[in-house]
């Protein structure tokens, strides 16, 4: 129950190894993480004429990745009123900008590359499902449409014909799309390869250090790794990075995926070309998938030890599958076929660390991305790029560390 469904679609028989880094070398790049945002970094770097070396810990796209909801969302994980308010007009109109622009050439690049990752557009609806959510959303609205946004409002009554669940009104997004992250990731991977990436697996990066000149990547078995490049695509900072971590806070959040529905279930449903995203209380989440099912997200937690997680996971996607049910009362009865926990990581702010740390010559770093950064992965693998081979864009810096100082 606890194997993401995304994951157990592509099995490890189903996937090429990669082998574990050995020896010492020079290149132009390493990206350490092997996740959506690392294999879409070693492409951009790689057709960027460098010469790349990509380490994963373990598995490529099994850990953040493979638990991820497969939503492309072209909004940050965070409200515009709240980060206008925290941070100010300009951040906040450049973060929302820089989602939007990842999500749409996300979409973009992957068509023109030929991966094969189920990609469909998706009417994605930020909804009121509350009674007292409404206000608060047309407020967002209000805020977005004034700093000249795209959010377009949709009133109680369309929002019901157009998402088949209850709404006290919707904000309806542009470029929003669903996809499979694993094999979105695994694809970028094997272009990379083909552009002369050099890919390892369980090649788990000790720390690293810089001169005035370049850096060292050390791994954990003696290895090393001279660059003068270094994306940081692992999601928390980890302990190779462990000053970054008071610039991030970790859930545990939790996703099912239920039983094929039947016919009635279908109907209720209606064309489920919309994906949702509700920002009440407490951020929910959901999509369709392949064979009639049902992808729902949501519920934080502090992170627990091993010894109750499988019990909290277990009442948590009891928990899900009870407001899936509010949302389409014919699924009542409908059981989880997944369920599984993972990591939110995200800011104080709600957004993402993407770009230079003044701590970390020669590293860009893609982290916090929250639950669903996958635009923003995309956005942090341009703009690696685009910084290693002096080609910064302005909009580049939108979620920069800056904003904190």
């Amino acid at each position: 129950m606890s194997s993401p469904y995304w994951a157990d679609r592509t099995a490890d028989n189903r996937r090429r190894a990669y082998p574990k880094f050995k020896g010492d070398t020079t290149v132009d790049a390493v990206v350490i993480g092997g996740g959506l945002t690392g294999c879409a970094s070693a492409y951009t770097l790689a057709a960027a004429g460098m010469n790349v070396v990509l380490l994963e810990a373990d598995r490529l796209a099994n850990g953040a990745t493979a638990a991820g909801l497969g939503m492309i969302v072209p909004q940050p994980d965070a409200m515009f009123r709240a980060v206008d308010e925290a941070r100010g007009r300009r951040v906040a109109r450049l973060a929302w900008e820089g989602a939007q622009y990842g999500a749409v050439d996300l979409a973009a690049t992957l068509k023109k590359l030929g991966i094969n990752c189920d990609l469909k557009p998706s009417a994605t609806h930020v909804n009121a499902f509350a009674f007292g959510d409404g206000d608060a959303l047309k407020r967002e609205q209000a805020a977005r449409k004034d700093a000249k946004l795209d959010a377009a409002w949709v009133s109680a009554g369309p929002a019901k014909r157009a998402i088949f669940t209850e709404s006290f009104g919707a904000i309806r997004l542009r470029g929003g799309a669903n996809y499979d992250p694993v094999r979105a990731a695994l694809g970028f991977a094997s272009v990379a390869e083909k552009k002369g990436a050099k890919i390892f697996e369980h090649s788990r990066v000790r720390k690293t250090s810089f001169t005035r000149k370049d850096a060292t990547v050390f791994l954990e078995d003696g290895a090393r790794i001279k660059t003068r490049a270094i994306v940081v695509a692992t999601g928390e900072p980890g302990s190779a990075f462990s000053q970054l971590q008071r610039h991030v806070r970790v859930t545990d959040g939790y996703v099912v995926v239920t039983q094929p529905m039947n016919a009635e279930m279908r109907r209720e449903a209606g064309n489920r070309g919309y994906s949702l995203v509700e920002r009440g209380e407490a951020a929910r989440f959901l999509r369709f998938l392949a064979e009639d099912r049902v992808l729902f997200a949501g519920v934080e937690t502090k992170p627990q030890p091993a010894r109750v997680r499988d019990k909290l996971l277990v009442q948590r996607a009891g928990q899900l599958m009870y407001e899936l049910s509010l949302h389409y009362p014919s699924i009542s009865g409908l059981k989880a076929e997944w369920a599984w926990s993972l990591p939110v990581v995200s800011t104080l702010d709600g957004l993402p660390w993407v770009g230079l740390h003044r701590n970390y010559p020669f590293h860009f770093f893609g982290i916090a991305l929250g639950w669903h950064g996958d635009s923003v992965s995309w956005f942090t693998a341009r703009a690696a790029a685009r910084h290693f081979t002096n080609e910064t864009r302005t909009g580049d810096e939108a979620f920069s560390f800056l904003r904190a100082l």
